[in-house]
């Protein structure tokens, strides 16, 4: 009996550590599902076909796997990898970093940019193919990984997003017709303007210690969550002016209340 009852003890254990790691799998499978659902969302609702929506898809994918808080070595940020010049735009608009930002306020950029400064990645990869095929899936995979994202690799890049694009296309998307409404509800408080003064401040997260006032510049150290700092001057309305490690160094007040 003894032995049966260790049996069975062993098997329940079993059992309930492989449901422990089905259901981490699967909440992070249906996470990674979700931020594509709701990105999908986001694109037909701003008049994409399927096919073009999927061709951007791709090259999300391949650029931040569709999560929203991705960064890459202190160098690109967000969906679709913002860096430099583009990164700088994207704080100014926002008045936060990119990977903070929601995906209903990095979509918003993205379209921006492609009305904007990236109008003519807009020309070449997204107007010539109106078609809602796989084919004209890949056409737009292919094109806005070329004009938009322009990776250093051009042969094998545009051929694995275009591909990409084709899957994507076969697949069944669930989308919320209002998420686009409900989002920009948000973003009018995000987008608001705080007013930031000099004195005593506690990060509320943790917070890159950086070498000048902009998310783009060199990050030289990190303060946890609680930490407390002074703030000597402040330099484009939320980059804190601190002491760190005997020199001059900024941190966004955007993740810090003032004590």
């Amino acid at each position: 009996m003894k032995k049966i009852s260790r049996v069975v003890i062993a098997f329940a254990l079993l059992l309930a550590l492989s449901v422990s790691l089905f259901h981490t799998s699967a909440s992070a499978i249906t996470t990674t599902e979700r931020n594509r659902n709701e990105i999908y969302s986001q694109l037909v609702a701003r008049g994409l076909t399927k096919a073009q929506a999927c061709g951007i898809l791709a090259n999300i994918e391949y650029e931040s796997s569709y999560n929203p808080n991705a960064w890459y070595k202190n160098i690109s940020y967000g969906l679709c990898q913002w860096q430099g010049d583009r990164l700088k735009v994207f704080q100014d608009t926002y008045k936060t970093e990119a990977q903070r930002a929601s995906i209903y306020n990095q979509i918003s950029y993205l379209f921006t940019e492609l009305n904007g400064k990236e109008k003519n990645a807009y020309k070449k990869s997204i107007v010539p193919y109106t078609k809602n095929t796989a084919d004209e899936a890949y056409n737009v995979g292919y094109m806005f990984c070329l004009k938009f994202e322009r990776p250093l690799d051009q042969k094998t890049n545009p051929v694995n997003r275009g591909n990409k694009a084709k899957e994507l296309f076969a697949m069944n998307f669930t989308t919320t017709s209002s998420s686009v409404k409900k989002s920009s509800k948000k973003t009018s408080t995000v987008s608001k303007l705080k007013t930031y003064t000099t004195g005593r401040y506690k990060t509320t997260a943790k917070l890159k210690v950086r070498t000048s006032a902009t998310t783009s510049s060199k990050s030289v150290g990190v303060l946890k969550k609680g930490a407390k700092v002074t703030v000597k001057s402040v330099k484009s309305k939320k980059w804190g002016k601190i002491t760190y490690k005997k020199k001059s160094r900024y941190v966004s007040l955007d993740y810090a209340k003032k004590v």
